[in-house]
């Protein structure tokens, strides 16, 4: 069940366009489990809703997501678990998703938030926004977010950009190409975007998507699963979870 702490998903249709939004600037749209739950939920819905062929995902105030809210696992490191496995699945959903879905990113897209961006479609970002996956301090790994950050970026960047824990700017997101349009509004932008591509043949963009996903791979539920079950140690991990407590205390 949601809580208060909980960031929630807010949903708008207009058109054939269902806009999502993260509500909870308050905890810098921070990933619960349950968040998780409810977009995955949203999602299911939608790809059996015809009538919408693009969804948009945008975070409330000043951030897209700053990742998990991991309070959960300092009192038992065994949730730990729930949230790699429930990121997991809902990058599986993201691209696998009948629809096209547009990022629009602008401020923090940090760690999980970063992960759900390289699972979009499309990504319009500010040149001030913030990507990556600065958790290594905290003894976690952002490898679950391999599949879908290679795909968008490469082999060689994305092995930099998972191990370095570099935050990178909207900028540097573009040149990469995990951005694939830069703009200074990138919320107004992301909504342009999302109607224009929404005007397109709702079969030929569901038909691209789908052909896609078989070229790179993304049909693949190994690409998806494997770095799930590669990051379950982790949490039995003393000194990583001693580093997490530590560190996420001080933040």
């Amino acid at each position: 069940m949601t809580t208060e702490q909980d960031t929630t998903i807010q949903v708008e249709t207009n058109g054939s366009v269902a806009s999502l939004w993260l509500e909870g600037s308050g905890q810098r749209n921070a990933l619960s489990r349950s968040t998780m739950k409810s977009l995955m939920q949203i999602l299911k819905d939608l790809d059996t809703t015809p009538s919408i062929s693009v969804i948009l995902l945008r975070g409330r105030g000043t951030c897209f997501s700053a990742g998990f809210n991991l309070s959960p696992v300092l009192d038992d490191p065994s949730t730990l678990d729930e949230f790699i496995t429930g990121l997991g699945q809902l990058l599986k959903m993201i691209r696998r998703h009948r629809a096209v879905i547009i990022a629009g990113v602008h401020g923090p897209a940090i760690a999980g938030g970063c992960a759900m961006v390289s699972a979009c479609d499309l990504v319009v970002v500010s040149p001030s926004a913030k990507l990556g996956y600065p958790v290594h301090g905290l003894g976690l790994s952002p490898i679950v977010s391999g599949a879908t950050l290679t795909s968008a970026i490469g082999d060689g960047p994305g092995r930099s950009l998972l191990i370095s824990g570099q935050l990178i700017d909207g900028e540097t997101a573009f040149r990469l190409g995990l951005a694939t349009h830069l703009d200074e509004d990138a919320l107004d932008a992301s909504s342009t975007l999302a109607v224009k591509v929404s005007r397109s043949g709702a079969k030929a963009l569901e038909r691209t998507k789908s052909w896609l996903n078989e070229l790179d791979g993304s049909l693949d539920d190994n690409r998806f699963n494997a770095p799930v079950e590669a990051s379950r140690p982790l949490s039995s991990d003393s000194e990583s979870m001693e580093l997490l407590r530590t560190r996420w205390k001080r933040r």
